[in-house]
């Protein structure tokens, strides 16, 4: 059960290829994946959307993918899903989330009853998901009942973050508010960063690209993720995903992009994730609040958004101070699980 092979890397390149058709892209997100997902009985993906304050109930399914999966699984799927209630829905699709049914199953007995119904010992699930319900859920049949371990579970929640960062990207993309507001940068994907893919010099740059600090920000997150996914991938896996971050700055995707000659540059593309925003914090304050009140840890959070640990401490300090409150019980108790002020509040 731990991902943490080249093949890790392979997955998060094929996640941020902005060129595959929507029709290919999860297919190929599965195939890549298939060396650290499939246990010998197949893997599943598909696109959701649940409200961020649904009931679990209200979870839409789209795009099923499937990879080795018996014949006439899907509709035992579908039929098995009956037998789960919206809590359990709701734990089993909530951003982050990265576990085995059966751990699921110490909290929510229907989760046991539905892998009976499949007749699987067990089922791994990976949520790639914005905290407005939408992304990526995949799921891997196992051979036996498994915990995974806290190191495991980071490793898959690392590879879910990528995930889910490129699925928001792509949705951006083809959106055709942003694909006008894109066209009057005049930079390709409507970045706001080109660099050479070999010095990693900014050859163009707009907007928040030519603020103070942000082209050395941006040059030295293209050389890490360009590390990663050189030998580094090969002889240290490990290392290399912790250095390809989901984000940068908790703004930009870094990615490839091929001009007309075939020449390889490196786009910095806007791609925040879309965030509860209580009055008066920062950008960077809501992002972080919004992944406390998910139930994310700090190390999460900073590998979701490119920043550090210790930035990300003093952004939920200075969050929490603002809000009045004193620990993270006490801004979910202001604000809800999930950013929705309570009755109280």
């Amino acid at each position: 059960m731990d991902p943490i092979t080249p093949h890790a890397i392979d997955l998060v390149e094929v996640a941020y290829d902005v060129e595959k058709s929507d029709a290919d892209w999860l297919s190929d997100l599965l195939e890549a994946g298939a060396p650290i997902l499939d246990h010998g009985l197949g893997i599943v993906a598909t696109r959701f959307e649940r409200p961020p304050h649904g009931t679990g109930a209200d979870l839409v399914l789209r795009d099923v993918h499937a990879k080795s999966l018996p014949t006439g699984l899907w509709p035992r799927l579908e039929a098995a899903r009956s037998v789960l209630s919206a809590d359990a829905i709701r734990a089993l699709t909530s951003a982050g989330h990265a576990g085995t049914w059966t751990e699921v199953a110490q909290d929510y007995e229907d989760c046991q009853l539905f892998l009976d119904e499949l007749g699987y010992p067990d089922m791994l699930g990976l949520v790639a998901s914005d905290p407005r319900g939408v992304g990526i859920h995949v799921s891997a049949p196992l051979p036996k009942a498994t915990r995974l371990t806290a190191r495991s579970r980071l490793r898959w929640q690392m590879l879910g973050a990528h995930i889910s960062a490129a699925h928001r990207l792509r949705g951006a993309l083809a959106d055709r508010f942003e694909r006008l507001r894109a066209g009057l940068t005049d930079l390709p994907h409507g970045a706001e960063a080109v660099l050479d893919a070999e010095g990693f010099r900014i050859v163009d740059s707009v907007g928040r690209a030519r603020e103070p600090n942000a082209s050395e920000i941006l040059r030295r997150a293209a050389r890490r993720v360009d590390k990663a996914r050189g030998k580094l991938r090969r002889e240290d896996p490990q290392k290399a995903l912790e250095m390809w971050k989901a984000l940068v700055r908790g703004r930009w995707s870094v990615i490839d992009w091929f001009d007309t000659d075939g020449r390889r540059f490196v786009l910095a593309r806007p791609n925040p994730p879309r965030v509860y925003d209580p009055r008066g914090l920062s950008e960077q304050e809501c992002q972080v609040v919004t992944y406390v009140l998910l139930g994310e840890t700090n190390k999460l959070i900073a590998y979701r958004l490119g920043l550090s640990q210790g930035r990300v401490s003093g952004l939920l300090k200075s969050a929490m101070h603002k809000l009045g409150a004193n620990s993270r019980a006490q801004l979910v108790q202001k604000l809800g699980p999930l950013g929705v002020p309570t009755a109280a509040a």
